[in-house]
């Protein structure tokens, strides 16, 4: 995918299991997936004059998005604990600016909603409301089928750009990686 720009031009999300009339594409203004960020500390070695940044652990995911007016059926998912509104998946319409194709991304969450902030009402404005995913434990990113991301607490796999970052750990912590039970 190198030398080209790709450019995110419109998005969808379903809140909830995969179903079309959970469809938010009438209503959707922002999307941010997850921001990925290694957490650092800082090490002085007893005779070194400097310090150096230890990466630790990489650091909770968030999603945010916003709604344009009031969305009744996905305001009263805050706090659910029923797994079929768990699950958030977002599509964005990205386009190749080198070859003018259009291209699916599609994000997949499980986590909890986490936060509904309505907006101030202000006469002669849109209301929106903002969304927060929080708790989030399952994490897929592909962007034209290729997977970019995919991260599984349970699982305790990590993969970036196709490569397990998790397999050593796991085989050496003797950790399985399917689903028990």
């Amino acid at each position: 995918m190198s030398q080209h720009i790709f450019v995110m031009e419109a998005a969808n999300i379903f809140c909830g299991d995969f179903d079309p009339s959970l469809s938010q594409h009438l209503t959707i203004s922002e999307l941010k997936l997850p921001n990925i960020e290694e957490n650092f500390v800082d090490h002085q070695a007893g005779g070194s004059p400097f310090t150096i940044e230890i990466d630790t652990i990489l650091m909770r995911l968030e999603a945010t998005f916003v709604l344009a007016g009031w969305s009744p059926e996905v305001a009263t998912m805050i706090g659910s604990w029923e797994m079929a509104q768990n699950v958030f998946t977002a599509y964005g319409a990205i386009r190749d600016r080198r070859s003018g194709e259009a291209i699916e991304a599609k994000a997949i969450l499980g986590g909890r909603l986490g936060r509904a902030n309505p907006a101030n009402w202000t006469r002669g404005a849109l209301q929106h409301w903002e969304y927060a995913i929080r708790a989030v434990t399952h994490y897929e990113l592909y962007i034209d089928g290729d997977e970019m991301y995919f991260w599984d607490f349970f699982l305790n796999t990590c993969r970036m750009g196709g490569r397990d970052r998790n397999a050593d750990i796991n085989r050496i912590l003797r950790i399985p990686t399917v689903p028990i039970g």
